[in-house]
């Protein structure tokens, strides 16, 4: 028996309680969870704005060591130390073997569908989310979710990689590929967006404007690299305001990492001509964005999207983490609470009223 927080009803607290865990097939493995970071994502599941059904165990920012490898798996032994990656590649599909693999056509369906019931209770299955399940004490994953990394590496920093840090730097050096004096702007400064801003200034970018309505975020992004802030409640116009910061041009890239369809609309209209709006947060799956269509064309701006930073989790995340042991990337700051499992609702209410950057769960 394991303990993990099961979400059983949308809109409803997770409920702590020990569960049974299933032995592993023999492409999987048993992670003992050392951290686990609780990203936003886990609050979208909850709130029924990602269609991943309970029962569920949720969690996916983990970092832990190996325990047990099923009888299939040759490149993980127990003792390893690892972060879990949410996107497990099959390798074989067409995104795949595009080197997209981030878009992973098996991965992204099995995430979804919650079919994954690698825990029990009272004879009812529950599902992982996305594959990880990093809200138990031990989980069962794919070994192709297991990114090895140094033993020296601290876990509960190293947990953060697994989605906030990938998918906020991966979204200024994957996908939009920011170049060294370029202009950034980045709606919304959580713990994704503290990592698009420190994306961005990793790529050499000359300004980096940080929109919140939170002045505490603002003070951290500036920690992590802003040059300017904007609290959207003290301007009428955030876009008007940004050109104003750029001498009237607009942005390069503009970041939207809440997932707010106006909030999308304001970072479109942010840019400049020729830029690009990149969007990181998830609206809910009914929602639809508005934007002039004329600027498409006759502006050539453009709207995309970056999931999980465009990693490749293989490549990308032994990178990450060496930049932090070279004290390259900020991991540390990240951290505004370290909590025990059975504070889980707790960090849930304090993400939402903009307390933290990010809660850590030690095991």
């Amino acid at each position: 028996m394991v303990k993990g927080a099961v979400l059983y009803n949308f809109f409803e607290p997770l409920k702590v309680e020990s569960v049974q865990l299933k032995a592993p097939r023999a492409d999987e493995v048993v992670v003992k969870m050392a951290a686990s970071g609780v990203c936003h994502s886990d609050l979208s599941v909850q709130q029924a704005k990602l269609p991943i059904p309970p029962p569920v165990i949720l969690g996916h920012e983990g970092a832990g060591i190996v325990e047990e490898v099923g009888k299939g798996v040759s490149d993980l032994k127990p003792g390893d130390h690892v972060v879990l990656a949410w996107v497990q590649t099959c390798g074989k599909c067409h995104y795949c073997v595009l080197g997209q693999e981030h878009l992973c056509d098996s991965a992204i369906k099995a995430m979804m569908a919650g079919e994954e019931q690698v825990f029990e209770k009272d004879g009812v299955g529950i599902a992982r989310m996305a594959g990880v399940a990093s809200f138990a004490e031990r989980t069962v994953v794919r070994a192709s979710a297991c990114i090895k990394i140094p033993d020296e590496v601290p876990l509960d920093k190293a947990c953060l990689v697994g989605c906030g840090v990938m998918t906020g730097v991966g979204a200024a050096i994957n996908t939009a590929k920011v170049r060294p004096g370029q202009t950034v702007a980045v709606f919304g400064c959580g713990g994704v967006g503290l990592n698009v801003i420190q994306g961005a200034a990793l790529c050499g970018a000359s300004r980096i404007i940080a929109v919140d309505l939170v002045d505490q975020k603002l003070k951290w992004a500036k920690d992590f690299g802003a040059t300017d802030v904007v609290n959207g409640k003290q301007v009428s116009d955030v876009p008007d305001a940004i050109r104003g910061l750029t001498d009237g041009v607009g942005v390069d890239y503009a970041f939207e990492v809440i997932g707010v369809p106006e909030i999308i609309t304001q970072a479109f209209l942010s840019v400049k001509r020729g830029g690009k709006a990149v969007v990181v947060g998830v609206p809910g799956f009914d929602q639809f964005v508005s934007i002039p269509g004329a600027a498409l064309p006759l502006e050539e701006k453009s709207v995309i999207g970056s999931l999980y930073g465009s990693g490749s989790m293989r490549r990308d995340m032994p990178k990450l983490i060496e930049l932090y042991m070279q004290k390259k990337l900020k991991l540390d700051e990240l951290i505004s609470r370290r909590i025990k499992l059975d504070q889980v609702n707790e960090a849930f209410e304090a993400m939402q009223t903009g307390e933290v950057a990010r809660s850590v769960i030690i095991y």
